[in-house]
C-alpha cells in the first residue's frame, strides 16, 4: 500500500504525523531547505525524529532540496553527513550536482529527485532512473491519466503530491521571486508573489490558485502504484498536519473522513483536483476572510486526532510460568523476537493465577506502538505472583521489543570524505554570440547573422530550413501529455538533417539523446556549480547554459567539462505554468506581447501597479516573461569568461541591431534589468 508522507516544519509536528498515520515524514535541515522559513532541525532534533519514526517504522526523508553555489560545497557535505549519521531514509533532492555530490560522500543514502528536477514525462523519469535516483517526486500539474503512463513505465518509485498548496508554476521553473525581489524559490527563499493581485482585464488575482487535493482519489493512485502520497505543508501548524493526514490514511484504507474538516482548517476559497481530472477550471482561490473564519472553527477537537498513540504493530506474546524458576516472556514482532525474566513466582496462599489473568495483564499494550496480536500463556498451578510483577515484565520485554524494532528500521550507511570532479575544466577560445528565436520571421534573419548556433522551436522547423547544423531543435517545454508526438517530430527532424538539440530539462535530454541528437543544455537545467556540471559532460552535453541566478562571478567561477553560456539579452522568463491566466482554463495558444506602438496588448498579466508582463500561451504551457529587457552590451567584461553568450529573442522585429549592440559594446537607453549577475538572489 503506498505511505502517507506528512510534513514536518519543525520538532512540535512530529506526534501531529505519527499518531494521525503517517507512513513517513520528510523535513528540512538548517541549511539547504526549499522552506528556509520553516523551524526545520537542528542536528540533534534530527536525531531524534529519526529514533522516534523508526521505533513506529516510520521512514524520514530529509530535504535538502536547494540549488547549491560552489562556495556552499563543504557546508553542504557536512549536511549530508549529519543526515546519514543521523540515519535518515532518503535525501529529496533537486540539483543534479547536489545529487552526485550525495553519490561521493554517501552512496548508500537513497537520493529522491525533488518535484524542483521538473519530472513530469516518462522520460524525466528515466533520466533521474539513470542517474541513480531511486524514487522521482513528479509535477503537481499531471492529470491521472499522465500520472498512470509515466507509473506504467517507471523503473523507479514515484512520489505524488496528494494535499496542499498548489504553485501556479512548474516546480523548478518560477524565477519571479527572484527577479523581482531577489529572494529565490529554488533557493528556499520563495516570497510567494503568485499570491498577489495580479490582474488579466477585469479578472483579479489570476495566478493564485485554490490549494490542491486529491484525498478522494487516493485508492486510485495505490491501484496503479504510487509509492508515497505526499502532503505538502512545511509551514502550517500540526493541527494542519494532523487534519490533512488523518484524511489521508482514512481515505486510503476506505474508511470515512471529515472533508468539510479538512478544507475548512486551510484553503483558499476552497480545494481544486482540476490538474488531476484534466479540466483546468476553476481553479483560482484566494485567503479571504471566511477562510480565516472557517481555520479557526476547524481547529476545534483536532488536536484529540493525535493525543493518543497511534497502535501500529502486533505483537505476538507468550509468558509461562512455572514453580521455582523466573517467570519468562518471549514477543515477536516485525521479524524481531525478544524475551525477558521476571520474579520467581511463590506458592499461592489464597487464589492462585491463572492462564487467563496472565493473558489479561500481558495483553495490556495501550500507551505503545504495539497492539496485542496472539497473547498465550502456561501456568503451572497453585502459583502466585503480584501483578506489579507482570506489569514490570511486560513494560521490560516491550521495551526491548521497541529497541529490536528501532534497530531493524534503522539504515547505517558509510560516509567518505568528497572527491573532486575528474575532469579538465574547458579552456574558452573566445566569446561566441548565440540566440534563441520565437518567430518564423526572426528565424529567417538570424539564419542571416553572425550566430554560431541558433536555438529554435521545432514548430518553426522544416525540411526547407536552410543551415540546419547551425540550429538546435528546442521540444515543447511540457512533455507530460505530447512524449511520443515529439518523439516522432524529431525523428522526422533528424531525417530532414537536422542533428543538434536544446535541453530544458532532463526529459529532453533523455528524448533527444535516445534520438541521436547532439545535446545543447539550456538555462532552464538550472545548473549553477561545477559537479552538475561536470554530470552534463558526463551525460553527454556539448555545452551547457548557466542559470541567470547566480551572479556573473559566481558562474564564471564553475568548472566545466564542456564549454559554458549566459543568457546576455532577452525578456527573462518569470514563470512557465499549465494553465492559461489569460483564458483561467487550459492554454489558450494566444501569445499576448505588445503592439505595433510598443505597448501592451491589454491581454497581459499586470501588477499592483499596473506594469505589464508579456504572456506566451503556446503549444501546452504558458510563460511569463519580465517585461523589462535584460541587456548587458555594456558590460562585455562580465560575459567575457564565458565560451558563449544567448541573445533571447521574444517580440523583437529585428535583430541586427540587438546583435550590433553587443557587438559594439552599445550603451542601452530605456527601461532594463541586469537580471541578478550584480545583485544575486538570497
Amino acid at each position: 500500500m503506498s505511505e502517507i508522507l506528512s510534513p514536518l516544519g519543525g520538532i512540535a509536528d512530529l506526534p501531529a504525523a505519527l499518531n494521525t498515520g503517517a507512513g513517513a515524514v520528510y523535513l528540512g535541515l538548517s541549511d539547504f531547505s526549499a522552506r528556509k522559513n520553516a523551524e526545520n532541525f537542528s542536528a540533534a532534533e534530527l536525531e531524534t525524529v529519526c529514533r522516534e519514526c523508526h521505533r513506529r517504522g516510520v521512514k524520514v526523508y530529509a530535504a535538502l532540496n536547494t540549488l547549491i553555489y560552489d562556495s556552499e560545497l563543504e557546508k553542504f557535505v557536512e549536511c549530508v553527513k549529519t543526515a546519514a549519521q543521523c540515519g535518515v531514509d532518503g535525501l529529496i533532492i533537486q540539483d543534479i550536482g547536489a545529487a552526485e555530490i550525495v553519490r561521493r560522500v554517501c552512496p548508500e543514502l537513497p537520493r529522491h529527485a525533488s518535484t524542483q528536477m521538473t519530472l513530469n514525462s516518462p522520460a524525466g523519469v528515466a533520466a533521474a532512473q539513470e542517474l541513480g535516483f531511486c524514487r522521482a517526486v513528479i509535477g503537481r500539474e499531471l492529470s491521472f491519466e499522465q500520472i498512470k503512463k509515466i507509473a506504467e513505465s517507471s523503473g523507479i518509485e514515484l512520489e505524488v503530491f496528494v494535499h496542499g498548496a498548489l504553485c501556479v508554476c512548474i516546480s523548478g521553473q518560477c524565477y519571479m521571486s527572484s527577479i523581482f525581489g531577489g529572494r529565490s524559490g529554488s533557493r528556499g527563499l520563495c516570497a510567494q508573489p503568485c499570491r498577489l493581485d495580479f490582474t488579466c482585464g477585469d479578472r483579479h488575482s489570476v495566478i493564485s490558485l485554490k490549494d490542491s487535493s486529491l484525498v478522494p482519489h487516493l485508492k486510485e493512485l495505490d491501484d496503479i502504484g504510487i509509492a508515497s502520497l505526499k502532503i505538502e505543508g512545511r509551514m502550517k501548524r500540526p493541527e494542519y498536519i494532523a487534519c490533512a493526514t488523518d484524511a489521508c490514511y482514512k481515505s486510503l484504507h476506505g474508511m470515512d473522513y471529515d472533508y468539510d474538516r479538512l478544507s475548512g482548517i486551510f484553503s483558499r476559497g476552497g480545494l481544486t483536483d482540476s490538474y488531476f481530472t484534466g479540466t483546468m477550471r476553476d481553479m483560482q482561490g484566494t485567503r479571504s476572510r471566511e477562510d480565516v473564519e472557517n481555520s479557526a472553527k476547524a481547529l476545534n477537537g483536532i488536536k484529540a486526532l493525535y493525543k493518543a498513540e497511534m497502535p501500529r504493530f502486533r505483537a505476538d506474546i507468550r509468558t509461562e510460568i512455572r514453580a521455582g524458576e523466573p517467570v519468562h516472556a518471549a514477543a515477536v514482532c516485525e521479524g524481531c523476537s525478544v524475551e525477558a525474566y521476571g520474579d520467581i513466582p511463590q506458592a499461592a496462599v489464597n487464589a492462585p493465577l491463572s492462564a487467563e489473568s496472565v493473558m489479561e495483564r500481558m495483553a495490556k499494550l495501550g500507551g505503545t506502538q504495539f497492539y496485542a496480536g496472539e497473547i498465550s500463556a502456561e501456568v503451572d498451578g497453585g502459583l502466585n505472583l503480584p501483578a506489579s510483577a507482570l506489569n514490570s515484565l511486560r513494560r521490560e520485554l516491550i521495551s526491548k521489543l521497541d529497541e529490536a524494532v528501532l534497530e531493524k528500521n534503522s539504515p547505517h550507511y558509510a560516509v567518505y570524505p568528497l572527491s573532486a570532479p575528474e575532469f579538465a575544466r574547458h579552456e574558452s577560445s573566445g566569446l561566441q554570440w548565440r540566440c534563441e528565436v520565437y518567430s518564423a520571421e526572426q528565424l529567417r534573419q538570424a539564419l542571416e547573422l553572425p550566430f554560431g548556433l541558433i536555438y529554435a522551436p521545432m514548430r518553426l522547423l522544416g525540411a526547407d530550413t536552410p543551415d540546419k547544423d547551425r540550429i538546435a531543435v528546442i521540444p515543447p517545454f511540457v512533455l507530460s501529455d505530447c512524449e511520443d508526438e515529439v518523439t516522432e517530430r524529431l525523428r522526422e527532424l533528424k531525417r530532414f538533417g537536422f542533428t543538434r538539440g536544446m535541453a530544458h530539462t532532463l526529459g529532453h535530454a533523455q528524448i533527444l539523446k535516445r534520438e541521436g541528437y547532439r545535446l545543447h543544455g539550456g538555462h532552464r537545467m538550472n545548473i549553477i556549480n561545477s559537479y552538475a556540471a561536470g554530470v552534463c559532460g558526463e551525460l553527454g552535453f556539448e555545452d551547457i547554459t548557466l542559470s541567470f541566478e547566480g551572479t556573473a562571478a559566481q558562474l564564471a567561477e564553475i568548472s566545466s567539462p564542456v564549454p559554458r553560456g549566459i543568457v546576455a539579452y532577452g525578456r527573462l522568463p518569470l514563470m512557465i505554468m499549465r494553465r492559461c491566466p489569460v483564458s483561467g482554463g487550459a492554454p489558450c495558444g494566444r501569445v499576448h506581447l505588445f503592439d505595433d506602438g510598443g505597448s501592451p496588448c491589454g491581454k497581459c498579466i499586470a501588477d499592483r501597479r499596473g506594469n505589464q508582463m508579456p504572456v506566451l500561451c503556446g503549444g501546452n504551457s504558458v510563460e511569463i516573461l519580465n517585461p523589462d529587457l535584460l541587456i548587458m552590451s555594456d558590460r562585455r567584461s562580465s560575459l567575457e569568461p564565458f565560451d558563449f553568450a544567448v541573445l533571447k529573442f521574444t517580440d523583437e522585429r529585428e535583430l541586427k541591431p540587438v546583435l550590433d549592440m553587443y557587438l559594439n559594446n552599445g550603451k542601452p537607453s530605456g527601461s532594463l534589468t541586469r537580471g541578478l549577475y550584480f545583485r544575486g538572489a538570497e
